[in-house]
């Protein structure tokens, strides 16, 4: 079973393939244009970046190239805002995390200038920035943002929350989760769904259990009665479309904004218990934006990741997903405990939860059949 690790895995191969013999990380074909234009971007006042970058955008034709892995209803309102704003055409390139890092990466060693600016998950994000693929952001939108989603080289631009979720007409409220070990509780026998490539989710709640009280035994022993509950599906998507079909009545794990967006369309499913507030641990995982070292396109690029840090942040908050920063009348986070999300640990040792992921799946059905 192929898991989101494992395609960072392939990156990592095709990133060694393009460094044999020349001893340094993936650089695509010099971009002089894009180097000078950050820099004189980056030598200004920050009150006056954003009139330079607009300025500098005009000349570069007022086009933008966006790889994200957003899906398509919140990728377009994004880009259509960021249009709005600035006048700057948005072209979007949209896949999951996994395709938009490899294009990416299979780009620049080809030397060619795809993408201006990259949104996508942490892990995707950092492999970009450790292979120089990223440049240096100094605007004043950092102040916004708090120092745990400040990154080399990229910004956390909104948070992915992790709970549970369920429909509620299939799982009444006397049976609705406390915690992630209830996950585990014979009554949940073949009603669980667990996603393919979570293996991040899985990492935090083994790290979390470790970390209070719990022997490596009693996590293993956990992990397995879940995994013996449930079935597994492939995306996020199709799994909260089961869930509001009632072909499966509890998810281990879906973003609370997918959840949330299902409920808001009249599905009957929730992340938050009867009382309105979860005790389970929420974890928080960033995605972020970064700006293309050789973009062919970099004052558009530097006016997006700015944007998306400000302004951009209300849009997000306007379609039911976290932000970053602090946005008055964001109510994600409404119920919620949070914990730590070990962006990290998970960055050095992705590989290793990859594979104990995959091994805890193999065996399940498959969620629809």
């Amino acid at each position: 079973m192929r898991t989101r690790n494992t395609t960072l895995a392939l990156a990592g191969l095709l990133v060694a393939a393009a460094t044999t013999g020349c001893g340094s990380a993936v650089t695509a074909a010099s971009e002089p244009q894009a180097d000078g234009t950050y820099a004189q971007i980056a030598a200004l006042p920050k009150d006056q970046q954003v009139d330079k970058a607009r300025e500098l955008a005009r000349k570069e034709g007022r086009t933008l190239s966006l790889y994200t892995s957003m899906t398509a209803d919140i990728a377009t309102p994004i880009a259509q805002a960021f249009e709005k704003k600035y006048g700057i055409r948005v072209s979007v390139f949209r896949g999951n995390s996994e395709t938009v890092l490899q294009r990416a990466l299979q780009e620049s060693q080809a030397g060619k200038a795809g993408a201006d600016t990259v949104e996508t998950n942490f892990a995707e994000m950092a492999v970009l920035a450790d292979n120089g693929l990223l440049a240096d952001f100094n605007g004043s939108a950092l102040d916004k943002v708090g120092s745990a989603h400040k990154f080399p080289q990229w910004t956390a631009s909104r948070l992915n929350v992790f709970q549970p979720a369920w429909n509620t007409e299939l799982i009444k409220p006397a049976d609705e989760p406390q915690s992630w070990e209830d996950l585990a509780l014979p009554k949940y026998k073949g009603k669980l769904t667990l996603e393919v490539s979570d293996s991040d989710w899985y990492a935090n709640v083994t790290k979390y259990w470790l970390a209070h009280g719990k022997s490596q035994a009693e996590v293993d022993a956990l992990w397995k009665d879940i995994a013996a509950n449930s079935k597994v599906a492939k995306g996020h998507t199709t799994m909260i479309q089961f869930l509001s079909a009632g072909q499966s009545a509890i998810e281990a794990m879906n973003y609370t904004y997918i959840t949330d967006r299902a409920a808001d369309k009249g599905a009957p499913v929730t992340h938050l218990p009867r009382g309105g507030v979860s005790k389970i641990p929420a974890f928080a995982r960033p995605n972020g934006v970064g700006m293309v070292k050789n973009a062919k396109h970099p004052a558009a690029a530097w006016l997006f990741y700015h944007w998306l840090l400000t302004d951009g942040q209300k849009e997000l908050v306007k379609l039911k997903l976290t932000p970053s920063t602090k946005v008055p009348g964001d109510e994600s986070l409404r119920g919620l405990t949070l914990a730590p999300f070990d962006v990290e640990g998970l960055s050095d040792e992705a590989a290793t939860w990859d594979k104990k992921y995959d091994a805890l799946l193999r065996g399940a059905g498959t969620a629809g059949k």
